[in-house]
């Protein structure tokens, strides 16, 4: 269960158990004040001669004692809830925290993962960019236009993702393009510590032939994601096709909801296709 669940969980538990404690107090109070009267009467019963008194000091005796005893069996199966709401808690808590602590521990690997991959790039960018010189100094571009077009587009696709959906699928998909021979703009590919966010973002953009967007809920709820696709519109306004949509866990309907006119792009659907037919989609399109 996520740490919210639990959370909620505490919480709803928690009032059940103040309305319990408040229900047995408040039957706890009936029970005294019930019990001072039984000894009340039977006190009375000790110092009374009259034996038709005695005979209804002793009903109204019987009788209180009675309302004590359903006071008590009310009590009872409250007292119960009560306890096993309290263990429930205790467990709940228990388990609170150790998701707490996986969600530290998770923090912290990502971290080091995050400052491992930045460091990667960092060589791997390093290692392109004497490469892409030495490549540079051998080339004869026939005119003007070709040298822009070598020097301006230096990726096949950019990728534009919300975080949440990495692990699941952006993460791999990058990887895969990336292996098939595609030069990706893809953050964890591209950016290091240090970076100005925004300009990287709009470098890579204006560098880049298509725009892959992956399309989800987590997508249409993050700022930046928006702001990449608002992009990529602009470029199509120049009269360039360049934008090339994903569905991620999301309906058609969910997508009209957010934007219809991306609604209205052939998309590709990770719930009908596998990441490697995908991929072999995209490499089609690219060299079509």
């Amino acid at each position: 269960m996520s740490i919210e669940t639990i959370s909620n969980q505490i919480a709803s538990i928690d009032r059940e158990i103040n309305n319990l404690e408040r229900e047995i107090l408040n039957l706890d109070k009936d029970i005294t004040r019930k019990s001072k009267e039984a000894t009340t009467i039977t006190e009375k019963m000790s110092r009374e001669k009259d034996l038709k008194r005695f005979a209804t000091l002793s009903k109204d005796l019987s009788r209180k004692n009675d309302e004590i005893n359903n006071l008590e069996k009310r009590k009872n199966p409250k007292s119960k809830s009560l306890s096993d709401k309290q263990k429930k808690k205790r467990d709940l808590l228990v388990s609170l925290n150790k998701e707490e602590k996986k969600e530290r521990d998770k923090s912290k690997n990502e971290q080091r993962e995050i400052l491992g991959i930045q460091q990667q790039i960092t060589r791997e960018i390093e290692s392109q960019q004497k490469l892409s010189l030495q490549s540079l100094d051998g080339l004869i571009p026939r005119n003007t236009e070709s040298i822009n077009e070598t020097i301006e587009k230096q990726y096949d696709v950019f990728i534009s993702h919300a975080s949440e959906d990495k692990d699941e699928f952006v993460r791999p998909f990058a990887l895969l393009l990336k292996e098939r021979g595609l030069n990706v703009w893809y953050d964890e590919f591209e950016l290091r510590i240090g970076d100005k966010l925004r300009r990287k973002i709009d470098e890579g953009l204006s560098k880049s032939h298509y725009g892959i967007v992956v399309l989800s809920n987590y997508f249409f709820s993050k700022e930046w994601p928006q702001k990449e696709l608002d992009g990529l519109f602009a470029i199509e306004d120049m009269g360039h096709d360049v934008i090339l949509p994903i569905w991620h866990k999301i309906s058609k309907n969910e997508v009209l909801k957010y934007s219809p006119t991306i609604a209205g792009i052939l998309a590709l659907n990770t719930s009908s296709f596998s990441i490697e037919e995908i991929v072999e989609n995209i490499i089609e399109k690219i060299k079509s």
